[in-house]
């Protein structure tokens, strides 16, 4: 008995072993191929998004499989033409409030002085200057970082294009693989990327037009990073609601109740979107532990930088839907909700 188990322990860790180099093998691949891994990976969500179009047009409207294709591809085009219009719009943003970076440098520092003196903080304990300082040398930085993200994507857009042609081309709905499992999986990546999709739209939307309604400057900038951050559950709806607070804090029309307003009104819009209704559309089918979406975003931003983050949640949420359906690696996708799974201590002799 003693011996059976010491086996089992060691094949136990030999595996464990394999997993670990394979790991780490599959983290360099995925590095040194991210020039063309994260337009294939972006061209998958997308046509795993619009295949039900392909099924409806083939399947239900019996209609050749042609047509079907070329709705495809148009709703596609037609999604990273916009994609692509809304972000130009959002680089001209930012290079213009690179522009005005300085120029607002000084009514920050004042609205910054008058809170303090409304708080009763002595300057010799703090000053807006020092604060100001670190945020005048690394803001206009972070701008053109956020840019150049765009621009990376408008011009690896043909690429997402070409694979999308290519994947949509070779995938005929009347022959799909006929297996229980597979459809499960592919219907409920669609659900996800579905659902999500829409819950950002709308959260973006809703804080552009509160925007708007309050006289923000770059309220169509917040909107679309509320939009893009909506798809980091929990971390990515905090980081968009504090955004705003910098660009509040150095326009002059704004008060403190306004500013506070900036914070309040997109809180209660992500709450009710992130918090109330995706849960009820999703199911708990889906659910990601806090602790697997950091590491998750530990891991691809590693690998990938700020796309991979934005991808991560997704990733992580297809690799736990297909983990579900298989036996052996159920236990990791339920760790991967937060739930424990239930070992037992095997008794000795």
């Amino acid at each position: 008995m003693m011996q059976t188990r010491l086996r089992e322990e060691q094949f136990w860790l030999i595996t464990g072993a394999l997993l670990l180099i394979a790991f780490v093998a599959f983290s360099f691949a995925m590095y040194f191929t991210r020039i063309f891994m994260i337009p294939f990976v972006f061209s998958l969500f997308i046509t795993a998004m619009v295949t039900p179009i392909d099924n409806l047009i083939v399947l239900r409207l019996r209609l050749p499989r042609w047509m079907g294709f070329v709705g495809s591809m148009l709703v596609i085009f037609l999604l990273i033409a916009l994609l692509i219009v809304v972000m130009t719009f959002a680089v001209q943003s930012i290079t213009k409030t690179i522009r005005e970076f300085d120029i607002s440098a000084s009514q920050f520092i004042n609205k910054v002085d008058e809170i303090m003196i409304y708080c009763g903080i002595p300057a010799e304990y703090m000053n807006a200057r020092d604060i100001l300082a670190p945020i005048r040398q690394e803001g206009p930085a972070y701008l053109r970082t956020t840019a150049s993200i765009f621009q990376s994507f408008i011009s690896s857009s043909t690429l997402v294009l070409l694979f999308c042609l290519f994947i949509l081309m070779g995938r005929n709905p009347r022959k799909t693989i006929r297996n229980e499992i597979y459809s499960e999986i592919e219907r409920s990546i669609q659900k996800y990327l579905n659902i999500k999709f829409m819950i950002s739209l709308a959260t973006g939307l809703c804080i552009y037009v509160t925007f708007l309604c309050m006289g923000l400057p770059m309220a169509f900038l917040f909107g679309l990073l509320a939009f893009v951050l909506n798809f980091i559950p929990s971390i990515g709806s905090i980081i968009a609601t504090f955004l705003p607070l910098p660009v509040a804090l150095i326009t002059p029309e704004f008060t403190p109740k306004g500013i506070f307003l900036v914070i309040l009104i997109p809180g209660i819009i992500q709450n009710f979107f992130g918090n109330l209704l995706e849960p009820k559309l999703q199911g708990d089918g889906l659910k990601l532990h806090p602790v697997s979406i950091l590491l998750a975003l530990g891991f691809w931003g590693v690998v990938w930088g700020p796309v991979g983050m934005l991808l991560a949640a997704p990733i992580t949420a297809a690799m736990r839907i297909v983990m579900l359906e298989f036996k052996m690696t159920r236990w990791i996708a339920r760790i991967m909700g937060g739930q424990m799974p239930e070992f037992q201590r095997s008794e000795e002799d």
